[in-house]
C-alpha cells in the first residue's frame, strides 16, 4: 500500500478546509482524474487505495527491477469511464489540454447541460495558466484539490484493482503495445456497480478528515 503522503501544517489545514467545503457536496456530479505509471515488469511496490479500516488490507509484492513504463492519464464518475489517453513520461501543458480536448471535453457533452465538476490534482501541467485558461475557455469547472491528498481520490482505488487484474498472478510484459491491451481490457471491465462504490466512500472520506480534526483538538 503507497505510504501516506508527508504533510505539513498548511497541508493539513488545507485538507479540512477541503472538508468542511464539501461536506454536502453531490458527488455524484465529480469527474475525478489522475495519470498512472505502469510498468513491463510489475507494479513499482505495495499499490495504495482507500479502505474502510474495519476490513483488511489488500498487499502486492515489490519489484526491484526495472523496465519499460507506460504512463496514463484516466477519470471516472459514477456515470462512467473516461476515455484512457497514452501519455509521454514527462506531459507539458499543452499535452494535457489535448488530452482534456481529446478525452474529457466529449464526455462532459455527452451529460446534455447537467452540471458536472472536474477534479484534478496540483500537478504543475494541471494548474498553469494555459491550462486554467483552456478550462475557462471550454466552461469546465474544477473542484478546488488540497495538496497532498491522493488519499481523497476514489479513482486511486481504480488504479489499485487495474494493477491487481493487469499483474495478476506476476504476469510481466515483453512490449508497450501489449501491456497498454492489457490496461485497456481492465478499464473497460469496470462495473457502474465499483464505481458508484468508490465515488460514493467519498462522505466517508470527508468524515475521515472531520474525524481527524476532532482527534487533534481533544489530543492531550
Amino acid at each position: 500500500m503507497r505510504k501516506a503522503p508527508r504533510l505539513q501544517q498548511h497541508h493539513k489545514d488545507a485538507r479540512l478546509e477541503f472538508a468542511r467545503n464539501n461536506m454536502s457536496r453531490h458527488w455524484d456530479q465529480v469527474i475525478f482524474s489522475d495519470e498512472k505509471k505502469f510498468n513491463l515488469d510489475g507494479p513499482d511496490g505495495f499499490d495504495g487505495y482507500w479502505r474502510d479500516l474495519r476490513k483488511e488490507p489488500r498487499y502486492l509484492s515489490r519489484r526491484n527491477f526495472g523496465g519499460g513504463t507506460v504512463m496514463v492519464w484516466g477519470a471516472i464518475c459514477s456515470k462512467g469511464t473516461v476515455r484512457l489517453a497514452f501519455t509521454s513520461a514527462r506531459m507539458n501543458s499543452q499535452e494535457y489540454q489535448n488530452v482534456l480536448q481529446d478525452n474529457l471535453l466529449p464526455f462532459i457533452n455527452s451529460f446534455e447541460g447537467n452540471e458536472v465538476i472536474f477534479q484534478q490534482d496540483n500537478a504543475s501541467v494541471h494548474v498553469s495558466r494555459s491550462t486554467k485558461a483552456w478550462l475557462q475557455a471550454n466552461s469546465i469547472a474544477t473542484l478546488e484539490w488540497p495538496a497532498c491528498s491522493p488519499d481523497l481520490n476514489p479513482i486511486e482505488n481504480v488504479w489499485g484493482w487495474l494493477v491487481r487484474q493487469i499483474y495478476s498472478q506476476d504476469k510481466e510484459y515483453s512490449s508497450r503495445n501489449e501491456l497498454k491491451e492489457a490496461i485497456e481490457r481492465a478499464w473497460h471491465e469496470l462495473t457502474p456497480q465499483m464505481l458508484s462504490k468508490y465515488i460514493h466512500s467519498m462522505p466517508n472520506r470527508i468524515f475521515g478528515l472531520k474525524r481527524e480534526e476532532t482527534l487533534s483538538i481533544i489530543k492531550p
